[in-house]
C-alpha cells in the first residue's frame, strides 16, 4: 500500500493557522488581569474613530490625486515621462520610516516650508503632527500607487477601441463614459478597500507623526499595550478586534479585486483622441504640477544626506546593514517558499482535482494574512519561545518569520498566475509522462517560474529591508536594523545622519524594486 504524503501547500496552510492560533492563545492565556471590552470601551472608541477617519481621508485624497495623475500621464507624451513613471514606482517602495523623515524635513517646524514662509514674512508657526502629517505621508506613498494601478488598467483598453472612438469623433465626455469608466469601475472599488486597509493598519507613520496617544491606530495601540504598558490582555482584545475588522475588509477586497477578462490584443500606442482638448491640456498641466510639488520635495530632502554619508559609515551602521540584509534575505526565502507552496496547492485543487471552491481558500489565505496584527502575533509567539531563548535571539528568529508572512500577500501574485499558466499548458502532458514532485517542478514549472521567482524574491527583500514594524518591539543595542538606526537618529535630532541613513535605505530598496520590475517584465 502506497503512503500518500500531504501536499506541501496543505502543510503550509496548517502551519500558518497553527502560528496564528498559538500566538493569540498565548496572549489570551498569560497570567494577569484580563480587561473587558467595557473597561477599554472609551479608549477603543477613540482609537476606532481616529483609525477610521484618517484611513478614509487618506484613501480619498490618494484616489483624488492618483486617478487624475494617471489620466494626465495617459494623455500626455513629454520628455522625461519615463523618468516620472520610474519615480512613481520608486515612491511606492519607499520605507515608511524614511517617509516620516522626509515629511518632517519638508513640512516640520524647521523644515523647508517653514523656512520659506519665514523668508516671505509669514510666521511659519504650524504643527505637522496629527492629521496634516499623517495625511501628507499617506498620500505621498499611495497616490503614486493609485496612479500606476489606474494607468496600467487604462493601458488594457484594446487599440481597436481607441481607433473606433477616433473614427466616430468621440468627445472627451463620451471617451470617459464608454472607455475609461468601465476600467475605473472594475479597478477602483477593490483598490479603495485595499488602500483603506493599509491606512487603517498604519503604524510607523502614525507612531511618529500622530503627535500623542490620542491619535493612534489599532496597530499603534497594540504596540503601546505591549511595549509601553506590558498589558498583554488589552493587546489581545485590541488584536482580536482588528482581526475582525480587517478580515471583513479583506473578504471584501477578495470579492471586489477582480478584473474582467481582457482580449489578447495590442495595447494602444496611438495618442488618446481627448489629448487635443485644450481644457484637458490645462487641467493635465495643473495636475502634473501639483503632483510634482507633493512628491519631489520629500525626495529631494533625502539628497541633503549625501554629504553626510561618510559620517554614518561606522561600526554601528555596518552591523545594522548586515543585520538588515540577513533578515531581509531570510524573510524573502520564507515568503517565496510559502507563496510557492500555496500557489501549487491552489493549482492542484483547481486543475487536477476539479475543486475550484477549495482552491479559492488557498488563493484567499495570503490576503487573510493582511488582517493579522503583526505585533500581537509576534508578542504571542515570543511568549511561547521566551522560556527557551534569549530576547535578542528571539528577535532574529521572529523578525524574518513575521516579515516573510507580511510579504506573502504581495509575493503570491508573482507565483499564482504563472503556476496556473504552466498547469493549463503542460499539466496533461506532464501527467501522461508521469512527472511528479521535483521533476515536475524542474521540467514543467521552472522555465516559467524562474524569472517571477527572482522578481518575487527581490521585492520581498525590499519590503523587509525597509520595514519598521516588528523591529520596534525587539530593537535595541543588541539588535538594530537600518530603519531602527534611522529611528534612533531621529529621536535624538541628529537629522543630517538620519538623512544619510535614509538615503542609503532608499537606494537599496529602489535597486531591489528595480530588479524586481525588470525580472517581472522579462517574465511577461
Amino acid at each position: 500500500m502506497r503512503l500518500t504524503l500531504p501536499h506541501p501547500g496543505s502543510l503550509v496552510a496548517l502551519a500558518i493557522a497553527a502560528l496564528v492560533i498559538g500566538g493569540f492563545s498565548a496572549l489570551l492565556m498569560i497570567d494577569g488581569e484580563k480587561p473587558s471590552l467595557l473597561a477599554i470601551g472609551p479608549y477603543l472608541t477613540r482609537v476606532l474613530i481616529f483609525s477610521t477617519t484618517q484611513a478614509a481621508l487618506s484613501t480619498l485624497l490618494s484616489i483624488l490625486l492618483g486617478v487624475p495623475l494617471a489620466f494626465a500621464l495617459a494623455r500626455r507624451r513629454f520628455i522625461g515621462r519615463e523618468f516620472v513613471l520610474s519615480a512613481l514606482g520608486a515612491v511606492m517602495v519607499t520605507p515608511t520610516i524614511v517617509t516620516v523623515f522626509a515629511v518632517l524635513a519638508v513640512y516640520g517646524r524647521s523644515g523647508w516650508l517653514a523656512s520659506l514662509l519665514k523668508a516671505l514674512g509669514f510666521s511659519g508657526d504650524f504643527s505637522i503632527f496629527g492629521y496634516p502629517g499623517i495625511l501628507i505621508a499617506h498620500v505621498f506613498l499611495n497616490a503614486p500607487f493609485i496612479a500606476r494601478l489606474t494607468l496600467d488598467a487604462l493601458d488594457t483598453v484594446p487599440a481597436e477601441q481607441w481607433r473606433l472612438a477616433q473614427s466616430l469623433g468621440f468627445s472627451p465626455r463620451q471617451i470617459f463614459r464608454h472607455l475609461d469608466w468601465p476600467v475605473l469601475h472594475a479597478e477602483l472599488p477593490g483598490a479603495a478597500v485595499l488602500l483603506f486597509l493599509v491606512h487603517f493598519k498604519s503604524f510607523a507613520i502614525v507612531l511618529a507623526l500622530g503627535g500623542g496617544p490620542s491619535r493612534a491606530t489599532l496597530e499603534v495601540a497594540i504596540y503601546e499595550a505591549l511595549h509601553v504598558d506590558l498589558d498583554f490582555g488589552r493587546a489581545a482584545w485590541l488584536a482580536l478586534i482588528q482581526v475582525a475588522i480587517c478580515l471583513a475588509l479583506t473578504l471584501t477586497v477578495n470579492r471586489l479585486w477582480t478584473r474582467p477578462p481582457v482580449s489578447h490584443t495590442l495595447r494602444s500606442t496611438i495618442l488618446r483622441p481627448d489629448a487635443a482638448d485644450r481644457r484637458l491640456y490645462i487641467l493635465d498641466i495643473g495636475i502634473l504640477s501639483a503632483s510634482l510639488l507633493l512628491i519631489a520635495p520629500p525626495f529631494l530632502s533625502l539628497l541633503a544626506g549625501l554629504s553626510h554619508v561618510a559620517s554614518v559609515l561606522d561600526a554601528d551602521f555596518a552591523k545594522a546593514l548586515v543585520t538588515s540584509v540577513v533578515i531581509a534575505g531570510l524573510a524573502a526565502c520564507i515568503a517565496c517558499i510559502l507563496s510557492l507552496a500555496l500557489a501549487s496547492a491552489a493549482r492542484r485543487l483547481r486543475l487536477e482535482m476539479r475543486l475550484p471552491r477549495a482552491a479559492e481558500i488557498y488563493d484567499l489565505l495570503p490576503n487573510v494574512l493582511l488582517a493579522i496584527p503583526p505585533f500581537a502575533l509576534t508578542a504571542g509567539l515570543f511568549l511561547i519561545v521566551r522560556p527557551f531563548i534569549e530576547p535578542s535571539s528571539a528577535g532574529l528568529i521572529l523578525l524574518p518569520l513575521m516579515n516573510g508572512l507580511a510579504a506573502v500577500p504581495f509575493i503570491y501574485r508573482f507565483f499564482g498566475p504563472k503556476l496556473m499558466t504552466a498547469g493549463e499548458r503542460y499539466g496533461r502532458l506532464s501527467a501522461s509522462l508521469g512527472l511528479r514532485g521535483f521533476w515536475k517542478l524542474r521540467i514543467m514549472d521552472w522555465p516559467i517560474l524562474r524569472r517571477p521567482l527572482g522578481a518575487g524574491f527581490a521585492i520581498a527583500m525590499a519590503l523587509s529591508f525597509g520595514d519598521f514594524g516588528i523591529i520596534a518591539l525587539f530593537g535595541g543595542p543588541e539588535l538594530r536594523t537600518l530603519p531602527y538606526l534611522l529611528y534612533e537618529r531621529l529621536g535624538v535630532y541628529r537629522l543630517d545622519e538620519a538623512a544619510a541613513i535614509g538615503l542609503l535605505i532608499v537606494i537599496v530598496s529602489f535597486a531591489l524594486a528595480y530588479l524586481s520590475g525588470r525580472l517581472s517584465n522579462a517574465a511577461d
